[in-house]
């Protein structure tokens, strides 16, 4: 009888061990996911290595004229905007190819920034016009992200590197004024902490009727939110934009190994509002949906004090949603934009 259960208990205790092993491997691999989408690992720029193609091309022979094979397919692109970029004019004669050779012999990084020049009257990415003509160029670098506003010792260093770029292109510079610029991104950072509101919605279900994993997801794929990588569910739009995520309250994952077995005490429904084109509409949608999972599956909605969660208390978020809509309509970020998925990334 003793060795039955030193054996029953080695068995548990290696099980045990497997498990956390295991955790550990499965949140090591999303760290490494997450850091590789927030910080690129690769030293190369994906506009450098674009270039480093045409670098390696063969060079003409004695009497040939180089004919580039990129056209130059319209690209339109949003004029600067000394609002939310900082902005440094390259002036001089060169096409897009020039630029992006220029680009990779400085070295220049150019994640997150935008180069951008008129022709024939329009606003157009300058490096994927590969044969079209620019007397001038702007490199914007935006002021601020969800990281932070950009230092001024940045927009210093930023201007010196186009510098360097300048001389490679046979260009001269006019970088905008840095104490300027500087100023600009503290008080836009101050701006986007009032307006970057994440809304929440919780789920919670009774100890003794809790969902296994299993039963949750199947739900929530009627419902048309799915799994994703990060161990989170999204339900996104048509061009796999999110409309708002759920996720488990205690911040774990969904993990498929445990989806059979594990029941699920509260689920959090998440809405970015700065992100999406509509929150209201949106935040209406997260708030049925919660309603049909509290329903479905027993559970009930709260909000983060543990009170019920009603259609009053929703129309009172609703209306400080409209508000936020309309600061950000008025500072030219309107929700859902390009312009604020940019900052708010």
């Amino acid at each position: 009888m003793m060795s039955e259960l030193r054996i029953m208990a080695g068995v548990s205790a290696l099980a045990l061990v497997v498990g956390v092993v295991l955790w550990g491997r499965w949140q090591e691999q999303r760290q490494q996911r997450l850091t590789r989408d927030l910080i690129p690992t690769s030293v190369h720029d994906p506009l450098l290595d674009e270039v480093s193609e045409i670098a390696v091309r063969e060079e003409p022979k004695l009497g040939e004229i180089p004919v580039s094979t990129d056209q130059g397919s319209t690209s339109l692109a949003q004029a600067p905007d000394l609002r939310f970029e900082y902005d440094v004019v390259l002036r001089g004669h060169f096409t897009g190819n020039d630029l992006r050779q220029a680009i990779h012999r400085s070295r220049l990084m150019t994640q997150g920034l935008r180069w951008v020049g008129q022709h024939q009257g329009q606003w157009m990415d300058v490096t994927t016009q590969g044969g079209v003509n620019f007397e001038q160029c702007h490199g914007l670098l935006p002021l601020v992200s969800r990281a932070g506003r950009i230092s001024e010792a940045r927009l210093t260093l930023f201007a010196d590197e186009m510098r360097a770029l300048a001389s490679h292109l046979g260009a001269t510079i006019e970088p905008g004024e840095v104490g300027q610029a500087a100023e600009r991104a503290q008080q836009l950072d101050r701006f986007c902490e009032q307006v970057d509101i994440i809304v929440g919605i919780n789920v919670r279900f009774s100890p003794i009727k809790s969902p296994l994993g299993s039963r949750l997801l199947k739900y929530l794929t009627q419902e048309g939110i799915s799994l994703g990588e990060d161990g989170g569910c999204h339900a996104r739009t048509a061009d796999g934009q999110d409309r708002f995520t759920l996720i488990r309250q205690d911040g774990a994952p969904f993990l498929p190994v445990n989806l059979d077995h594990e029941p699920i005490s509260a689920v959090t429904l998440l809405l970015e509002v700065v992100r999406v084109s509509d929150p209201v509409t949106i935040f209406k949608e997260m708030f049925a949906v919660a309603e049909r999972l509290a329903l479905v599956l027993e559970g009930e909605v709260v909000d983060d004090q543990g009170e019920r969660l009603g259609v009053r208390q929703c129309t009172t978020i609703e209306k400080q949603l409209a508000q936020v809509m309309g600061t950000l309509e008025t500072q030219g970020i309107p929700c859902g934009s390009t312009l604020a998925r940019r900052f708010f990334s």
